[in-house]
Formats: C-alpha cells, structure tokens, sequence
C-alpha cells in the first residue's frame, strides 16, 4: 500500500466502528472501505465504495440521522480529500455534506448509566470547523463537481465562516467571467448561505458586471434577496434574469445539489423571502407556450407551500393555463426529460393540494374526471378525486368508491388516511364499496386496510354500517387493529361486544380492549386499572398509545395518576411525543397545570411541525390543542400560538392542508386562552 494511504489512514484500525453505528460487516468493514477509497487509481470508473461507507453511517437510505461514527470519520474523509487526483473525492465531500446536514440519531434503549447520549452531528461539524483550511483548499479543485460540493459544505458550517468567506468570495471572482461557471456560482450561494446582510455590496457589484454570466448574476440577486429577506425586489428586470435562469433547463443552477427543498439552489434561497419567490413564481406563469411550464408550475408549488399568502396570487394563474395544457396532445405536454410527468398533472396536483384554497377551482378538478371511474383511469384523475375528497365534494364519489373497489389498483394511488374524513358527509354512498373493500370477500389492501380503519376513527358513529364487515374479516387474533375505530363508533358497535370482551386477558392487547369495552357500554369497568399498568409495564414509550385513553376517562382514571407523573419526569427516555400525551392526560384527570405547558410549548416551537402522527394526529397539533383546553394556565404559550395562527410562513413542510390544521387548532386555542383571560 502507498505510504501516502497508510499516512492517511494511520490509526483507524484502532476506532471502535461496531460499537459506533450499524456495520454490519464487523469491525473492520470501515477501514477496509476507507483504505478501499483511498487506494482507488485515478480515472476508476468502477462503484464508488463510497455509498457502501454512507450505508453504514446513517439509520437508513432516506433518514437524516447520523451513527456516532460521524466524528471518528471525519478526519479520514478530510484526509482522503487530500490525496492527489483522488477519484472519489467529489462523493467523499458530498458524504461530509450529508453528514454535517444531519440531526444525531437518539437510541431508544441507550442505558440510562451511560449519561446522555453525544450530539453526534455537532461533534462531526465540529471536526470538519477544525479542518476548513483543507477544506477551503479544494475551491481550487480541477473538477467543478468537487468545487460545488465543497461550497455546499462550507455553507453549513458558519463556525468556519471567517476563514471560509474569504475563499469563497475570490473563487467566485475568478469565475465570473467564464460561460457558465458552476463552481463560481455555489460559491456565491455559499456567501449568501453565511452572510448575507454583510455581502450586500458584494451582490449588486456582482449583478450589475455585464460581462459576468447570466447565473452567476442571477444568484448574485438571490444574495440581494437573502440580504433584507422581507423586503420587496425593486426591479423587475432582476426578476426576469433570475427566472431565465430558473427556467433554462441547461443552466448551471440545474446541476447544483443544494440546501432546503427547492427545485434549484436559487429557489431554495427564495424560500426565506416571500416578495422575490412569489414575484419568480408570476413571471414564469404568465409566459407563453409550454417549454417553461414546468418550472413555472414548480416555482408555484414552492411558493404556495411555504407561504400562506400566496395561494390566493398564484393559483388563478395555474388555473388559468390548464385548459390550454388538458387541450395539448399527451405526448406534446410531456417534459422533455426521461421520468418526468405530465405538466397537466403537475397544475391539477397543485391547485389540489392547496388547502381550502382549492375550493374556488373545484369545478375545474371535477372537469378533469372524464371516461369511466370503473375502468383505468387517466393520470390527472388521481389528483383531481384527491382535491375534491378533501374538500367533501360530492362529485368525487363514484371515483373514490370505484377505488375501493380496487379492480385496477386505484385505491393504492390514494392516500386514504387524508381523504376519508372530510367524505363523512357523502358516508352512505360510500357504504356499499366501503363494506367491499374492508370485508372479508376482499383479502388485498395490505397497509392501506389499515390506514382506512384508522381514518374512518374520524367519522365516529356514522362507521356503523360497516362494522358487520369488518368484524367478519378480521381474526380474534388481529382483532386489536379494529379496537379504535369499534371505540370511536361507540355505542352503536355493540354486536362486537363479546370479541371484545374476550380479548380483556390478552396481556398485549387488554388495555386497549377494556378501553373500547368503555365506548361500547358506558361502564368503565377495569380500563383504567389495566391501562395504568400497561404504562408502568412498558414505561414510557407505551404511554403515546395508553395516555388518550387515560384522557378520555378524566377524572375516573386517578389510579393511572402516580405512573404518567412517573414517566412524564423522566428526563432520560421521556420522548416529547410521549410528554405530550401524558400532559394532556394528567390534565384530564386533576385539572392541575402545573408543570405541563413547559413541554406542550416545546413541541410546537420547532420548525417544520410534522404532517403525520401514527395512527393518530401528530402530537403537535395535540399539543395546540392541549394548551387551548388549558385556557388561562397556558397564558405563556400565547406568542407561540400567535405564529402558528397567523404568521406568514407556513408551519408544516409542503403540506397546505396540514398547516390549515395547525393554524385553525392555534386560532381555537388562542380564543379558547383569551377568553378566560383578565380584560
């Protein structure tokens, strides 16, 4: 082996790895990998051992949460970075990208002895801070792919920012001059990132160089607008130059990877300053013809997800062209790229998801519903029924009752556990395809069988009808996954009474039995006992399922009273989804406050609050709801309250609907808090 590899790599045998993270090929699969990348020729052209490395560094494909190896890595990675004309180092730097844009993965059943657990995504940010100079070295880099990276890397280290601006600002000097130099332009996305306000000067001086290339201008423009994110573009032509670059499928915005959710860097950066991001989002919807469509109707979608103004600018606009793209011959509507879909789709998707905004469009949605719902659908149809299922409008019926079904697999494409609540209102139309699909002639639907029971929990009685069905298709042994629904139907689900009652010894499912024996009955029998000691026997990780159940029976549930204060102060392993619900319940129960706002207001103070609970609503929005009930003792939770009911920016990530959620349980709240409050 070189000696420069065995340089590099000195020590790392010695790093306890297994212990670290999830390796699953044992202690020396790391150093093996590492020496692997390091020792690799130039010009290899073989699969980079790289994504092997980053398999065992994470909790899973998709998540954001770090292993403890992160820190141990992380020298190496900056070390093999170093090697010359080392082929693999544009990955290695987008491993350390994802890395220091991650959350630390927490281990549930980590031994309270050992203390906390290490903040592993600080400790590997702070490694790469100590390490920037290497870093800052490859700006200078042969391969423009590694010069993105590493300013996208540097962008999420502000630690590092007095010795990394500098660097960054000359690179890009360098390269404004060059056609479509994308080093150059994250470079000027990675000033943005760290200091904005300071590099407002830097950014007009940048705009107004005729001869520098039009994207690294344009993203000079989103500096300007990160600058004074409030403010509002004074010139139209910067919003012409930075939606020409948006839209130009061959820009170097399009090959940049970078921070947030949008489309492209500069939108990504759009996303913190409304005024720009809507002024884009017009200037690409009111141009002519179909080649820029698609971005035009991304640039929307991003506006109308983050900010709550904007759906009332924007979707008459989308609407306006849809007519013109439902006229087009399929194949012309299709982008030009391989794996995109149909723009048609796209703009009835958007106006869809909008939230209550897409009731004034309904119509539009119900025209795109054409052909036979019994038969394959067209794509549009998808979206089209989804608008109007959330919306309650009766149109949908035969469609989302042909789901059901399931004789093409529609149902599949439905994300049921959203659109059945707000159809209560057309429920005996549903019957008949509802008692098909859950009923025991019926034996496909997998997941989706039990994102139905769970959402039907939201129609309470009026699920009657279709407990027969039900009953008759789910074993005693699975009987549990029936129990919240049988419960929410309440009285009228009496039939099921004796399944019911035989599962009361079952020592999983008892307590949840007894609960649903209560709602069927009215006599609350041992519930509250055999709830209290399904807490106390599985701490506090049961207590998201067993607390709205203590909190249902208030007062009647005292007995559980010593175990949910039990686990609601530890501080080890009290999870704020369980704190949640133990709030709510010991609220229930005693009527005493004291001590519950604090971590109520710690679960909806975080930024984006989460769309989905399972099985039941997120304990965030419980949590809105919680202090609501609370009424004057939550009187410090007013501001929060306050920036969920009426702020600017959405509170939820891409979700319309979940934010109206969160923003009408805030506004109940607030008015619930004010009203017993002193004049």
């Amino acid at each position: 082996m070189p000696k420069e590899v065995m340089r590099v790599l000195e020590g790392v045998d010695e790093v306890p790895w297994v212990g670290l993270g999830y390796w699953s090929g044992g202690q020396d699969v790391v150093p093996d990998l590492l020496r692997e990348i390091a020792a690799a020729p130039s010009g290899t052209r073989v699969e980079s051992p790289v994504w092997r490395l980053r398999h065992g560094l994470f909790k899973d494909i998709e998540s954001r949460e770090v292993f403890g190896a992160a820190p141990y890595l992380v020298p190496y990675l900056v070390e093999v970075t170093r090697i010359a004309r080392q082929p693999h180092r544009g990955l290695v730097v987008d491993l350390m990208v994802d890395i220091a844009d991650a959350q630390p993965h927490r281990d549930s059943f980590r031994d309270p002895a050992a203390g906390p657990e290490p903040d592993h995504a600080t400790l590997a940010r702070a490694a790469m801070v100590g390490r920037v100079d290497a870093l800052v070295r490859l700006l200078h880099d042969v391969s423009p792919k590694v010069v993105m990276a590493v300013a996208r890397l540097l962008a999420c280290l502000p630690e590092a920012a007095p010795r990394s601006l500098p660097a960054l600002r000359a690179r890009a000097e360098k390269g404004a001059r060059p056609a479509g130099d994308a080093g150059a332009v994250a470079c000027v996305l990675a000033v943005a990132w760290l200091a904005a306000a300071e590099h407002a000067e830097w950014f007009a001086v940048l705009l107004d160089t005729a001869a520098a290339h039009r994207d690294l201008r344009a993203t000079a423009a989103a500096g300007l607008a990160l600058a004074d994110p409030i403010a509002e573009p004074d010139r139209d032509a910067v919003i012409r130059l930075i939606a020409d670059a948006q839209a130009d499928p061959d820009s170097a915005l399009q090959r940049i990877r970078w921070h947030g959710d949008g489309v492209t860097p500069i939108s990504s950066a759009l996303l913190r300053a409304e005024h720009w991001q809507r002024a884009v989002a017009r200037d690409l919807l009111i141009r002519p013809g179909q080649q820029e469509i698609d971005q035009a109707l991304q640039s929307a979608q991003e506006a109308i997800r983050h900010w709550r103004a904007a759906s009332a600018e924007l979707l008459p606009m989308v609407a306006d062209r849809v007519p013109d793209l439902a006229s087009a011959a399929p194949s012309s509507r299709r982008r030009r790229r391989l794996g995109q879909q149909d723009p048609l789709v796209n703009a009835v998707g958007l106006i869809a998801d909008s939230g209550q905004a897409a009731a004034a469009y309904a119509d539009l949605l119900a025209a795109m519903l054409t052909g036979d719902p019994t038969e394959p659908w067209p794509d549009v149809a998808v979206p089209a029924v989804e608008g109007l299922a959330r919306l309650g409008d009766r149109r949908c019926v035969p469609w989302f009752a042909a789901a059901f079904l399931d004789e093409y697999g529609h149902v599949k494409h439905l994300n049921v556990r959203q659109l059945i609540p707000a159809m209560v209102v057309h429920a005996d139309a549903l019957m008949p395809a509802l008692r098909t699909f859950l009923g025991p002639s019926q034996r496909s639907g997998g997941m989706t069988f039990g994102d139905c029971l769970d959402a039907l929990v939201s129609w309470g009685a009026a699920a009657a009808p279709l407990v027969p069905a039900i009953a008759a298709r789910v074993s005693p042994m699975y009987l549990s996954v029936a129990l919240p629904l049988f419960g929410a139907i309440g009285p009228t689900a009496a039939d099921v009474e004796p399944q019911v009652r035989a599962m009361l010894d079952d020592e999983q499912d008892g307590h949840e039995a007894a609960w649903a024996l209560w709602r069927l009955t009215g006599e609350p029998g041992q519930a509250p006992t055999l709830l209290a000691g399904h807490l106390a026997r599985y701490g506090g990780h049961a207590a998201c399922d067993a607390a709205p159940m203590l909190e249902q029976f208030g007062p009647a549930a005292a007995i559980a009273v010593p175990v949910l204060r039990e686990h609601f102060h530890d501080a080890e392993h009290g999870h704020l989804y369980d704190r949640v619900a133990i709030a709510r319940a010991l609220w229930a129960i005693t009527g005493d406050s004291e001590g519950l706002v604090t971590p109520l207001l710690e679960a909806i103070t975080a930024r984006p609050l989460p769309v989905w609970g399972f099985r039941r609503p997120t304990s965030e929005l419980l949590a809105v709801e919680a202090l609501g009930m609370m009424g004057p003792a939550a009187a410090e939770a007013v501001p929060a309250l306050e920036s969920i009911a009426y702020g600017r920016a959405r509170v939820t990530d891409r979700d319309a609907w979940a934010d109206e959620r969160y923003q009408h349980a805030a506004q109940r709240a607030l008015a619930s808090i004010k009203e017993a409050l002193p004049s």
